[in-house]
């Protein structure tokens, strides 16, 4: 499933500024690139750190840029109701398929065309809600090395 839908730019500046302020993010040098509703895509440098004992991406700078990208591609879809609510991820299902060789690159989009509007019914009616995307990691080869699934949760801030 492919998303196309844009956010404002202020909306997606919003969001990748929100993402960049995170300090592991900065840390491992995590960049989200663009920010849709329900579609984000980010990168992150290969440096010496954050390589395993074969010299090669470790799986922890692999999760972490999976779950900013799926985090923003989350806040892209309710970038309306961040201001009152809180998102919070629940889950992110890792599957790692090759190693990974130079900067790596992720896209997070939603798993299905109908679970955006479901979500926000949800939100609208009950003040929470649930949204599920999937993740994909590339290399420098572009080779997939990374597949993940990400659950992420949304409620209401109390008044």
């Amino acid at each position: 499933m492919t998303q196309a839908a844009t956010l404002p730019a202020f909306a997606a500046a919003a969001v990748k500024k929100a993402l960049h302020d995170i300090p592991m993010n900065a840390t491992v040098g995590v960049q989200i690139t663009e920010v849709g509703v329900g579609w984000a895509t980010g990168q992150a440098p290969d440096t010496a750190p954050f390589r395993n004992h074969l010299g090669t991406i470790h799986a922890g700078a692999q999760f972490l840029l999976a779950e900013a990208v799926s985090g923003a591609a989350f806040a892209g879809a309710f970038a309306a109701q961040l201001m009152s609510a809180v998102p919070l991820i629940e889950k992110l299902e890792t599957h790692y398929v090759n190693r990974a060789q130079g900067d790596v690159r992720a896209r997070a989009e939603a798993a299905d065309a109908g679970a955006i509007a479901q979500a926000h019914a949800d939100f609208a009616r009950d003040g929470k809600a649930r949204l599920v995307l999937n993740v994909s990691v590339q290399d420098g080869e572009d080779k997939e090395v990374m597949r993940a699934v990400a659950h992420w949760y949304i409620r209401a801030r109390p008044q």
